[in-house]
């Protein structure tokens, strides 16, 4: 289990104001290791989780009572008064006789031991117990849901972080070349045509920037759900997102997946819950015992109490048998089945899930890698571009428009590089989770410490 630690909100306060639609909100950075501490501490999921562990492990020991004997005590004190001239009743196990009232005490000590209850106590017991590792393993998938969750909110935001800073630089350019536009056509040089085509792109550019920041509040809220703190909306985040030192060299067999562990548990514990029905065919036998002591005084109930002494004990077995109707019996096994056919679906279910994960982690990461590739590319592209028009500007051969349109682009694939680099990581991460998800929160926390402590982020292949 993982051992989830205390965080203190202090080091992530952020301030409370409502951020501004013109430039990015304040507010200390969110580092990915605090967000995903927050997360396990706060999240609605993995609280619930833990809960549900917490309530399996006190039914697993509330089965364990069923093979142990009970064993119970009792006192009363009371006046007894005849109607008659003369009574008998009796009192603790013991007849008396009286002609007049008087007061009496009892106690009793009373002990019971099940030694055949059809199966129903063992059946109970293993069930319990596979609702124990239903419930661990079920935590164990939740507390992974939720930081894959965070991860992918932190993603999300620090695209548009990057996506927002880029577009303030690109209208910054497209204004200028809307200036120099303007001017090559007041000289000739240019169209009325030309100049309408840079206002539009200009207009783009503004329209872009809106739309983004816009995202970027909607990303922030939901980076705060993820976390469990909403109404945070100003939570700003690093820009770049440590991925896992190594990739999986093999994955480990679906069967050890958390989400599949937890529903095989179920299905063993529901088909139990039918050994648990089905023993209300069979009767019940158990070993009795009684000891009774007995305390009696015509006049005062403390003299009673303090004379009270042993009276009789008895000793038994007791064997009961419901031998009709049984229609009790039989509902309760009819519906325990259909319980167990539904865990069974659900295991096979969990499977196929659990698969189809693993193939869209693989297809994801092949694809973030080569877009990362691509970009790069379109990066270097971009760059041997703003240096042939430098030369030919220092040449006569070409004019500051068309550097500034090739810086503007520059700036548009250095936007694709770095957005891609963030949805690589967040792909290796998802990879990881679905071939790895028992060492995949570890490794998570792990490379978040690294990156918030200062050194650079591993090597990913």
């Amino acid at each position: 289990m993982l051992i989830i630690g205390a965080v203190s909100l202090a080091g992530i306060r952020v301030a409370q104001a409502a951020p501004s639609a013109a430039r990015p909100p304040g507010g200390p950075t969110l580092s990915l290791a605090q967000a995903l501490r927050v997360s396990l501490r706060h999240a609605h999921a993995i609280q619930s989780a833990e809960g549900t562990l917490t309530q399996a492990h006190g039914q697993h020991l509330s089965a364990l009572a069923a093979f142990l004997p009970t064993l119970s005590a009792s006192d009363s004190e009371q006046l007894y008064a005849p109607l008659g001239a003369q009574s008998s009743t009796f009192i603790a196990g013991t007849l008396v006789s009286t002609r007049g009232r008087f007061y009496d005490n009892a106690a009793t000590v009373s002990a019971n031991w099940n030694l055949f209850d059809g199966g129903k106590d063992v059946a109970g017991y293993r069930a319990a117990a596979d609702a124990v590792t239903a419930a661990h393993t079920g935590l164990e998938a939740a507390v992974n849901k939720t930081l894959i969750r965070v991860v992918g909110a932190y993603e999300a935001v620090a695209a548009d972080q990057v996506r927002v800073r880029a577009d303030a630089r690109i209208v910054a350019w497209d204004h200028r070349i809307v200036q120099m536009t303007q001017q090559r056509y007041r000289h000739l040089v240019a169209s009325r045509l030309t100049v309408l085509q840079a206002l539009q792109q200009s207009i783009t550019a503004e329209t872009t920037g809106i739309n983004d920041r816009t995202q970027e509040a909607s990303d922030r809220e939901a980076l705060a759900r993820a976390i469990g703190i909403p109404g945070r909306e100003r939570l700003r985040v690093a820009t770049s997102l440590p991925g896992p030192s190594r990739l999986p060299a093999a994955a480990e067999p679906i069967n050890r997946a958390p989400s599949v562990v937890a529903a095989r548990a179920s299905w063993q514990a529901s088909r139990e819950g039918v050994s648990v029905a089905q023993a209300g065919y069979w009767p019940t036998l158990a070993v009795t015992a009684q000891y009774n002591a007995l305390g009696l005084n015509p006049g005062s109930a403390q003299t009673a109490f303090t004379e009270t002494r042993g009276s009789n004990y008895t000793v038994g077995l007791t064997v009961s048998w419901t031998l009709f109707p049984l229609l009790n019996t039989g509902g309760s096994v009819e519906s325990a089945a259909g319980q167990a056919f539904t865990a069974e679906a659900g295991f096979w279910q969990a499977q196929v899930l659990a698969r189809r994960r693993r193939q869209a982690a693989r297809h994801l990461y092949q694809t973030a890698k080569a877009n990362t590739r691509a970009a790069a590319q379109g990066v270097r592209w971009a760059h041997e571009t703003v240096r042939l028009t430098k030369a030919r500007i220092r040449g006569a051969q070409d004019s500051e428009l068309a550097l500034a349109q090739a810086e503007v682009a520059r700036l548009q694939a250095l936007t694709t590089e770095r957005v891609a680099v963030l949805a690589r990581a967040l792909a290796a991460w998802k990879l990881v989770r679905a071939d790895r998800p028992q060492r995949f929160a570890t490794r998570l926390l792990r490379a978040a410490l690294i990156r918030a402590s200062g050194p650079a982020s591993p090597r990913r292949r």
